[in-house]
């Protein structure tokens, strides 16, 4: 999933084996938050038509979870580079145009990824002092809103980083297909 190995060392870059933590981590997360939903889920529902008194939490702590599940995955597909990429004419024009072209969109994408980031930011610390709470839980609503913040923040650094490491070494980013030269 990560760059080649280290010449030096047989082991991948210390970059690289951060990233590949930082994912595998963010996955394990995802995959908690999931299990935690259905297990909230079921009790739900045998608390709904065997006890006739469902959570009156359950819905919206489903849902703080899941949006912390798709951010937290979202952190790992784009370390991995398994995110949508429409690629068919980059791959057939000539190396300085695909690392321009590399360059520029990874340049669009951090600059929309860090403005929604930014925005995000500013509505979490509203929340903050402002001491918004939600419904059923009480739960500080900037806590919830921080997952955007935090993971878009990531997302945008990662693909920084990706997009250096695959114009030093001339090739595409890491995805699904094999690493070709740029």
């Amino acid at each position: 999933m990560s760059a080649p190995p280290d010449h030096g060392s047989g082991r991948p870059p210390l970059v690289d084996r951060c990233g590949d933590l930082v994912a595998q981590s963010c996955l394990a997360v995802a995959a908690a938050a999931l299990l935690v939903v259905v297990a909230i889920n079921g009790a739900n529902v045998l608390a709904r038509y065997v006890f006739l008194s469902p959570f009156s939490w359950a819905e919206e702590l489903m849902l703080f979870l899941m949006i912390l599940s798709v951010f937290a995955g979202a952190i790992a597909i784009t370390w991995r580079g398994l995110h949508i990429r429409i690629d068919t004419f980059i791959d057939l024009a000539p190396p300085l145009v695909r690392q321009v072209s590399l360059a520029i969109g990874a340049l669009v994408s951090i600059a929309a990824i860090l403005t929604i980031a930014l925005a995000s930011a500013r509505i979490v610390s509203v929340l903050y002092q402002i001491d918004q709470r939600s419904d059923a839980l009480e739960l500080p609503s900037w806590i919830p809103q921080s997952f955007l913040t935090i993971s878009l923040a990531v997302i945008a650094l990662m693909i920084a980083v990706r997009t250096l490491q695959a114009l030093a070494r001339g090739t595409k980013p890491p995805g699904p297909g094999p690493e070709t030269a740029l």
